[in-house]
């Protein structure tokens, strides 16, 4: 044979062609008829993945590449010299080559040569079809075939060379069948034909499609003799039996059900059989034997098929999952009853399975699918036997609590990859424990997954025989946790491939399963007794009883400590469970208990006073060896899970883990700098291992207990305590490490360090310690390289192409970063007080800004030609520029800090102004001065919503910008809408007794007033009072009326010792000292803007003599505070001197009173003597010397601490979504909370709901500010959930006013927070001398 057509002729063609055909026999069979085949092999290419690499196609493709080859290139070249390019009309082109081709001398040559040794070949092999296509030959046919069956698991399993019946993929067939034929078949088969006769009939069985024999009407007499056949205890006729059944489950056609029935209908009658050939299981199983080979290879086929038939079931008729599900459910229900389980009674089908599928596997991924899980429950309730038997084996264990001494490590593994017969592999016997063993697990995977779904728990309680009471859901896993805290079950030594069946270990496994779902978990979990149980070894540390005394479940006071294994098991799925909501108030609160009703008995208590006690190394001696690191970093994990949400942190508090963290980590900390590092060599010893081992231990010990004190920061007190620890900044240290790789911060939690970093943010040592990290440089490099350019090596000489938005998606995420940490004035204060702008002549394209100073001078104050030429995208960035400066200056206190030291005001105006054509006045509307014109509105008016009008920001297409732009200050009249009806300075002279209502009727009587036998006070009176008149006649409480509540009122509060928190000192100061006091340019500025506003209510005379009196009154409140203030030696600069910010609320004082200053100071004199003075106030506390000292000097103040961590509370609570909401965002409820309480609510509220504000809080208590916030937030879920999802959650929080609240109508909702909540966050915020 010629070298050439090698391959393609004789014998090699013969083989290529056989090949190709056995392949082609799926594609075959699917036709339903010649014309479809022939369809199916044209389209062959197109379809089959393998097309290519069959030999045939291969040296085919080989052949025409080396005949045709060369005539194609020329041709091609032909073609390209006459035409001079190839590229010119190229279907023309390649249809005339190949024209050109096939009609060439070599093309026929080659096409009569290839028919002619096709046809030779096909006439061979059609001669020769029993030869070359029997079953049982040709194996390397048979392993191509199972090759492309790739989406099938293959075991192979033989018992002799050429037998496969140990899997069920792993069998090829072909032709097909005739009546006659069908007819012989199942006469051979009849059970009194001689044993040759039936293994001749099985042999003509097998040598035909499965097919076609079960959709025969000769299948019943087939079947039936099948049975018979598989029960033969002849050796061969058992092969081919099995060999038949592994042949049909090879195909995916819906006959499979007919042959799975028939192998479990053979397999019931094998365990309903009187000869009495299944085992004791006290006997234990020996797999050498005949019998029971034969018996385990019917139920891996069984197993097989049920973990493969998922993939198409869905395609046919229920009739074919039914059919399916209830053969199996027949078979595994059977289970001999009578004497204890492991003694007398006899093996059943579940111990077979569970050796093959310890983990239940199969009925795991039946239940996966709803269309396989509804029908499988529903015969669940027919077939409940199953369920028992299960529910029956898992107790039994746990009250036994026995571990074999085999722990069944490679049980598995034995039965699924190596021949169960083979001695020198497989394992020749099991004993009792472990057949017992194995069903155990079995069972208790089994109900794991039965208990995910709402129909399984309903097939509970379960009624067992020798039981009186029936098994509920709750005492089932009661009896599944004590084998988690059996010491005796957990064997810490134990290898690797042990551990995963070990007891405690498997059981853990199911109950974390369990803890994935929150709804399952909190069924079935959530239980006190249960609880308790799971805590038992953490309780016997402590050396109290956990458990519930005389409980079933109850350790003895002798029972020996949990090993390690045992604790992190515990620790494994209580961190589970605190990882959701419902988990975490269960732990805390307990069973059917809330944040109303706390216990110190709680599992949150029990945990917190272990772990505390483990930190310090105080646990008792007498209770055994003290745990390991890594099990007090397990349970200092759950405390963390707790203590970083508000409700946690509330009960974990008195343990003081923030400080025994502190003490631990620096503990950790010395010891990393004392260990020594060994010097790397050739022959190191064993000892320099030990060494880099220890010391690489140590500094994961102190890594984690930084990592737990950082997770403090997450709410508003945890960053006060975390401050107080010291170790605020290495914790900040530590997270920018983590924020800048990515990682996630717990294993529970993916997301979080941007939500940290904002709180952390809002403080001024939170600041302080980001700066120290680099991270807010970091943060101004990466969105300099987003804006403008790069830190690339090669320069940049041409812009990047930007999209049409001002601000786009690329450059908006970098404009929420940079907002979060520029949310609050003490933070900004903290980067800018003091510090001038880095500003220069001339600046380079690679030049970039390396401090918010510097990013302030470049990309907002762009007043000269040398910034605008270093920015490639001067609009866009400037743009930028001015949408983190309008963001900024909602803050009112930011604007008057930014406005004294930079004149940002000034910079825009002179914009404004030459920006106009030469010949005109016009000023020329463009993107850049319509957001200058935005930002000069907004920062020279103030007002709520109906109180001044801001320009839009977006220039519409088809319409005129509708307001006037301008280059210098006041603005134009059209930003100032006309506020009508009677000015509260005309009120004031006007006659009182024109017309009274309640509230003032009832303050005109207070002298008279007398209680009610001495249960109603004036102060609750009052207060009953103002709500009804606030909620049906909110207009009326105004003006005199809040100046007589207010006056009337202080008196009255002083008389309650619960309310005067602080002492009233007498004032010292003199007209000379208040004369001589020098306010900072930032205070001025705030005065001259709390004038303009009260003119613009109305509320005052436009005289300067109101400024004189403002003035004087800010001076006087600010000598008078600074009689109480101390020193504080810090590196902060917020607590350096007096307040650095405006007191908005003197500013208000005085409006409410029309600018009357003596009525104005007696009233801050004798309110500054009230808990509530510390909130309203926020000067009041500043480095006040009735704080303590640590509180003090943090730098935090109560309004963050206090304030915001009870809003979080309750918001958490209250309105999860809105709380997910913030999370989601990366900003948090306390920062915009505090931000509109430090400034009155100016600009947010209008001034009567300003004032109703400072009234409720005052009469009804300090904790109403909590209340009043969480009715905005709640009053505004709607948009922050639609912001949340366009991500600038903060930027419509602080632009936007809070429109459509009023007071008026949240009160009531206020007062049914105020009945849940008072007791907590009333007596947190009144105890202002803690943190």
């Amino acid at each position: 044979m010629s070298s050439s057509w090698k391959g393609l002729e004789g014998d090699d063609l013969f083989q290529n062609l056989r090949h190709l055909l056995i392949n082609f026999d799926p594609l075959i069979r699917e036709a339903g008829s010649s014309d479809q085949v022939e369809e199916a092999l044209v389209h062959m290419e197109e379809n089959d993945e393998s097309f290519h690499r069959y030999e045939f196609v291969r040296q085919l493709k080989r052949k025409i590449e080396e005949v045709l080859g060369p005539i194609i290139e020329d041709e091609i070249e032909k073609q390209s010299t006459s035409t001079g390019s190839v590229d010119i009309g190229q279907d023309t082109l390649v249809s005339r080559i190949t024209d050109r081709v096939i009609h060439s001398k070599h093309y026929n040559d080659l096409s009569r040569k290839m028919k002619k040794n096709i046809m030779e070949a096909v006439d061979y092999l059609m001669r020769n079809f029993e030869s070359e296509f029997g079953t049982g030959r040709h194996r390397d046919s048979a392993d191509q075939l199972q090759a492309n069956r790739q989406t099938r698991k293959t075991y192979i399993v033989s018992d002799e060379d050429e037998s496969s019946c140990g899997s069920s993929f792993n069998q090829g067939m072909m032709w097909y069948t005739s009546h006659e034929m069908l007819e012989n078949v199942a006469e051979k088969l009849g059970k009194t034909k001689d044993t040759q006769t039936r293994i001749e009939g099985m042999q003509t069985l097998n040598q035909n499609s499965p097919g076609d024999f079960v959709n025969s009407d000769q299948w019943g007499r087939i079947r039936k003799n099948l049975m018979d056949v598989m029960a033969d205890p002849d050796d061969h006729l058992s092969y081919l039996s099995q060999k038949f059944i592994v042949r049909a489950f090879t195909t995916t056609s819906q006959y499979t059900k007919e042959v799975y029935t028939l192998l479990a209908d053979y397999l019931i009658g094998q365990f309903n059989s009187r000869r009495g050939l299944i085992p004791k299981v006290k006997n234990g199983l020996d797999v050498q034997k005949g019998e029971m080979i034969k018996l385990i290879k019917a139920f891996r086929l069984l197993n097989e098929f049920q973990q493969e038939t998922i993939n198409y079931w869905i395609r046919y008729p229920d009739k074919y999952l039914e059919m399916v599900l209830e053969s199996t459910l027949n078979l595994f229900s059977i289970h001999q009853q009578g004497a204890p389980v492991g003694t007398s009674s006899s093996l059943t089908p579940i111990h077979f399975v569970s050796l093959i599928d310890p983990k239940a596997q199969w009925f795991i991924k039946w239940m996966h699918g709803n269309y396989s899980r509804m029908k499988l429950l529903k015969l669940l309730e027919k077939y409940k036997s199953v369920v028992v038997n299960a529910v029956h084996h898992c107790l039994e264990f746990s009250a036994n609590r026995k571990m074999p001494f085999d722990l069944m490590s490679e049980v598995s593994d034995n039965f699924s990859k190596t021949s169960i017969a083979d001695g020198n592999k497989g394992r020749p016997y099991y004993t009792g424990a472990e057949l017992e063993y194995s069903y155990f697990i079995h069972s208790v995977f089994l109900l794991g997954r039965l208990l995910c779904f709402t129909n399984g728990r309903k097939l509970f309680p379960i009624k067992l025989k020798d039981s009186d009471e029936p098994v509920t859901i709750t005492k089932l896993l009661v009896a599944l946790v004590l084998i988690v805290v059996d010491p005796s079950l957990n064997h810490g030594n134990s290898k690797s491939t042990q551990g995963r069946y070990e007891p405690g270990s498997l059981v853990t496994e199911i109950l974390k399963n369990l803890c994935s779902s929150e709804q399952v978990c909190e069924i079935c979990l959530y239980k006190d007794e249960i609880t308790n149980t799971l805590l038992s070894p953490v309780s016997q540390y402590l050396d109290t009883v956990h458990t519930r005394p005389g409980s079933e479940y109850s350790f003895n006071e002798d029972h020996h400590i949990g090993n390690e294994t045992t604790l992190l098991h515990v620790a494994d799925i209580v961190s589970m469970i605190a990882s959701s909501t419902r988990g975490r108030r269960h732990l805390i609160y307990g069973e059917k208990k809330d944040i109303f009703t706390r216990t110190k008995s709680s599992a949150a208590h029990i945990i917190a006073k272990f772990t505390r006690k483990a930190l310090l190394g105080e646990l008792p001696h007498e209770a055994g060896p003290a745990p390991s690191k890594a099990v007090i970093g397990a349970y200092l994990y759950i405390c963390r899970q707790l203590y970083n949400t508000c409700e946690g942190l509330l009960v974990l508090y008195p343990y003081d883990l923030h400080s025994v963290g502190a003490i631990a980590w620096r503990e950790a900390n010395r010891d990393a700098d004392n260990a020594v590092t060994p010097t790397p060599s050739d022959n190191s010893s064993d000892t320099d291992i030990t060494t880099r081992q220890g010391k690489a231990d140590i500094q994961v010990w102190e890594d984690t207990l930084r990592d737990n004190l950082l997770n403090f920061a997450s709410t508003a007190k945890g960053i006060l305590l975390l401050q107080q620890t010291g170790a605020i900044n290495e914790c900040m240290s530590y997270m920018y490490i983590r924020y800048e790789q990515k990682l996630q911060v717990s294993k529970c939690e993916k997301f979080g360090y941007g939500y940290m970093v904002t709180q952390v943010a809002g403080t001024a040592p939170g600041m302080v310690a980001l700066q120290k990290t680099g991270y807010i440089k970091a943060l101004i490099a990466e969105l300099w390289s987003v804006m403008e350019s790069g830190l690339s090596d090669a320069p940049l000489y041409s812009a990047k192409t930007w999209p049409v938005d001002a601000v786009d998606r690329h450059s908006h995420k970098h404009l929420v970063r940079l907002l979060n940490v520029l949310a609050s004035f003490p933070a900004v204060y903290e980067v800018l007080a003091r510090r001038p702008l880095p500003t220069q002549d001339e600046y380079t394209f690679r030049e970039m800004p390396e401090t918010i100073a510097g990013f302030i001078d470049r990309l907002i104050l762009v007043d000269s030609p040398g910034k605008i030429h270093s920015l490639f995208n001067y609009e866009h960035s400037h743009v930028f520029g001015l949408r983190v400066l309008s963001v900024m200056i909602s803050c009112r206190d930011t604007f008057l800090l930014l406005q004294s030291q930079y004149r940002f005001q000034d910079v825009l105006l002179k914009a404004q102004g030459e920006n106009k054509p030469s010949d005109r006045d016009d000023l020329i509307v463009d993107m850049l001065s319509v957001e200058r014109n935005y930002v000069l509105v907004k920062s020279y008016l103030i007002g709520g919503p109906s109180e001044r009008v801001l320009p839009p920001r977006i220039l519409s297409e088809d319409s005129v910008y509708p307001f006037p732009l301008f280059s210098s200050f006041p603005v134009p009249r059209e930003y100032t809408p006309s506020l009508g009806g009677r000015t509260t300075l005309k009120q004031a002279f006007v006659e009182s007794g024109e017309e009274e209502n309640d509230l003032t009727k009832f303050l005109s009587n207070t002298k008279t007033f007398k209680a009610d036998r001495g249960k109603t006070t004036w102060l609750e009176r009052c207060k009953n009072t103002l709500t009804k008149m606030i909620i049906a006649k909110s207009d009326q409480v105004k003006g005199m009326v809040i100046q007589q509540l207010l006056e009337t009122c202080v008196p009255q509060i002083s008389k309650v010792p619960e309310e005067c928190v602080f002492p009233l000192l007498d004032y010292t100061g003199t007209d000379s000292a208040v004369k001589g006091y020098h306010l900072s340019p930032l205070q001025t500025l705030g005065i001259k803007i709390a004038i303009r506003y009260g003119i613009h209510l109305k509320l005052i005379h436009t005289s300067s003599d109101v400024t004189e009196k403002l003035t004087h009154l800010i001076k006087q409140c600010a000598c008078f505070l600074q009689q109480q203030q101390k020193s504080a030696d810090t590196n902060i600069k917020f607590l350096q001197g007096n307040y650095p910010g405006f007191d908005w609320f003197a500013a208000t004082v005085f409006l409410i009173f029309n600018g009357n200053i003596e009525k104005s100071w007696q009233f801050l004199y004798k309110f500054s003597t009230f808990g509530c003075s510390g909130y309203l106030w926020t000067p009041r506390l500043h480095s006040s010397v009735h704080l303590p000292s640590a509180l003090m000097s943090s730098g935090i103040s109560p309004l963050f601490s206090s304030t915001g961590h009870n809003i979080e509370l309750i918001l958490q609570i209250e309105l999860p979504l809105v709380a997910s909401a913030f999370r989601m965002s990366g900003y948090t409820p306390a920062q915009i909370c505090v931000h509109w309480l430090k400034q009155c609510f100016w600009d947010y509220l209008d001034w009567q709901d300003i004032c109703h504000y400072v009234c409720v809080c005052i009469v009804m208590g300090i904790d109403y500010q909590v209340y009043l916030c969480v009715a905005i937030l709640r009053h505004m879920q709607k948009r922050i959930m639609e912001h949340m999802q366009t991500q600038d959650l903060i930027i419509f929080l602080k632009e936007t006013a809070i429109d459509g609240f009023h007071v008026s109508s949240n009160l009531r909702f206020m007062n049914e927070l105020e009945k849940r909540y008072r007791k907590i966050v009333l007596s947190d915020m009144l105890n202002i001398s803690k943190p």
